[in-house]
């Protein structure tokens, strides 16, 4: 779920996870990493042009213990 591909060289290739699963993969830990990380990522995101929140939720329909947080998260900022 939210893991590409890229290609270093000829052969050799590297998984990274784009950034909406980076942003609830902070919310899943925020327990162990702290909620200012989870928070900030989340406000950086939503300033970028182009995203959108319901993708955001969309993923996050497949970690359900991360999406009741990131929902209220996404409220909070939204408003």
């Amino acid at each position: 779920m939210g893991r590409q591909q890229l290609a270093l060289e000829p052969g050799t290739s590297i998984g990274i996870y784009s950034a909406e699963r980076c942003i609830i993969d902070a919310i899943r830990l925020r327990h162990r990493e702290g909620t200012d990380l989870a928070s900030g990522a989340l406000r950086r995101w939503l300033r970028r042009p182009g995203n959108h929140p319901a993708t955001l939720l969309d993923l996050a329909g497949h970690f359900p213990k991360a999406q009741p947080a990131l929902h209220a998260a996404l409220e909070v900022l939204i408003g």
